[in-house]
């Protein structure tokens, strides 16, 4: 005979069953952070902000430590003043002029801007200054090259394919050892 003692009993033992349960499934949330929450470059390049300027993507796209630089990356000015944007790269700077309310693209070929060199290999991180108005500020930025199809037509020096050869080499030693 079942009473309603033994009733409520096992009632609170699935309710408390049920919520370990809840609780266990929810548990890594509780202590770790939600990775979606999380702010970061989606590509290659850095973001960061500069005065009234918004920097995505910067990044720089050379062939080597001494060869020239391409200047990647969007500058989006949403004041309603122009902003001027300035980089100091290996001793070098460039000043990049953003009109009031918009976004200057530097893949573009009208807003191409190039530096005598990085500095640094590729897949280094370079140290930019950073200048707008009386704000100043050093950002690393990443070098690329263009062993990422994408990149190649930014090379200043234009794709070599002989650059990417000790990739392949790698490649084919690791495939004859199977």
């Amino acid at each position: 005979m079942i009473t309603a003692q033994k009733t409520r009993g096992r009632r609170a033992l699935a309710v408390a069953a049920l919520g370990l349960v809840a609780l266990s499934a929810a548990g890594c949330g509780a202590i770790n952070d939600q990775a979606t929450a999380t702010e970061y470059a989606a590509s290659d390049g850095v973001n960061f902000t500069a005065g009234d300027a918004e920097v995505r993507n910067l990044m720089l796209v050379t062939t080597g430590p001494e060869a020239e630089a391409r200047v990647l990356g969007n500058v989006v000015n949403e004041s309603d003043q122009s902003a001027e944007l300035e980089l100091g790269i290996n001793g070098s700077s460039v000043t990049i002029d953003v009109p009031a309310g918009t976004t200057v693209m530097l893949s573009e070929d009208g807003h191409k801007t190039t530096v005598p060199s990085a500095g640094e290999l590729p897949g280094s991180m370079v140290p930019v200054d950073v200048t707008a108005g009386s704000e100043s500020t050093e950002e690393l930025v990443p070098v690329i090259d263009g062993t990422l199809e994408e990149y190649r037509q930014f090379l200043p020096e234009g794709y070599q394919p002989e650059n990417n050869e000790h990739l392949k080499h790698e490649e084919e030693e690791e495939a004859g050892h199977h």
